[in-house]
Order: structure tokens, then C-alpha cells, then sequence
């Protein structure tokens, strides 16, 4: 009687040997397969990189010294699943903020980077802390006026490093 190892290792060089014969049909052949069943396979990689989330986000980083899946979980373990920036619970949909954006000279490692959640990085792009900060300030006093501060520049500084 054959294992499930071994039956898969016999059709796995049964397709090897096809594929090596002509990689042209067995391209077709995936392409095709892809196009039937797109939602299927879509929702089998989506469930693949969602076991995965660390790694996931690693794979996307890039250059020397870049950040690798273990720092990814222990930096989101030392902000305790929680937003830099908000200080809202992270979940799945969690981005990687630069803290020097890659815009500006910004690196992938790890001391650049924290976890956010998504509107804030999307908001943010590729301005640096205090100019968000002043950013949200004018946003807030639009639609509450209230008195200027006087040294507001001292008070983002203060405040901020704080979070950081």
C-alpha cells in the first residue's frame, strides 16, 4: 500500500517531467486554470498570506538590512498591537509606517519603521511627524475653532517623543 507522501511525490515528478517536456503547454495550462477559477485561487493565496501576516509584510521590504519577520512580530509585540501614532488596537489590515518615509531617504530597517493603522498611513504619505501633527491641528481647528497655541512647536516635540 502506498502513503499520501509517496503518491505525491510520484505525481509531483510525473509533472515535473511534463512540465520539462513542453513548458509552453504547462504555462497555458496554468494560465488557464487561473482564468476558470480566479476567485478560488485569489481566496486560497488571501488565506496563505493571512497565516502568514509577518511574513507577508517582510516579503515586501526591500535593500540591505532590511526588517525580517521576527522583528516585524516583536516590534508589534513592544507597541502591544497597538497604532504609533493613535494608540488604537491594530488588527490584520495593520501597515508598516516609515518613519523617515522611503521618499525622503527613509531605510526598510527596523528602526525605521512601526506599525499603524491604515488610514493614518495613508494620510500621512510621505511627510515627516511634525508636519502630519501640524497637519491634523489645522484639520481640527477648522472644524472647532479654538485659541492658537502659543508655542506649539515645543508642545508636538514634547508630546510626541513621548510615543516614539
Amino acid at each position: 500500500m502506498r502513503s499520501a507522501d509517496h503518491v505525491r511525490a510520484i505525481k509531483r515528478e510525473h509533472m515535473a517531467r511534463k512540465r520539462a517536456a513542453d513548458p509552453e503547454a504547462a504555462r497555458a495550462y496554468g494560465r488557464r486554470y487561473y482564468a476558470e477559477n480566479r476567485d478560488a485561487v485569489s481566496s486560497k493565496i488571501r488565506e496563505y498570506y493571512g497565516r502568514r501576516f509577518f511574513w507577508a509584510r517582510a516579503t515586501k521590504l526591500r535593500g540591505a538590512g532590511r526588517a525580517d519577520f521576527k522583528q516585524l512580530a516583536s516590534l508589534w509585540k513592544k507597541q502591544r498591537g497597538r497604532c504609533a501614532i493613535t494608540g488604537r488596537r491594530l488588527d490584520r489590515t495593520a501597515h508598516l509606517d516609515h518613519i523617515v518615509a522611503k521618499a525622503r531617504g527613509g531605510f526598510d530597517n527596523i528602526e525605521n519603521l512601526r506599525w499603524v493603522i491604515p488610514e493614518i498611513n495613508l494620510a500621512k504619505r510621505a511627510i515627516d511627524d511634525a508636519a502630519f501633527l501640524r497637519l491634523c491641528q489645522d484639520v481640527v481647528s477648522h472644524f472647532h475653532p479654538c485659541p492658537p497655541l502659543d508655542d506649539f512647536d515645543s508642545l508636538l516635540v514634547d508630546d510626541f517623543e513621548d510615543f516614539l
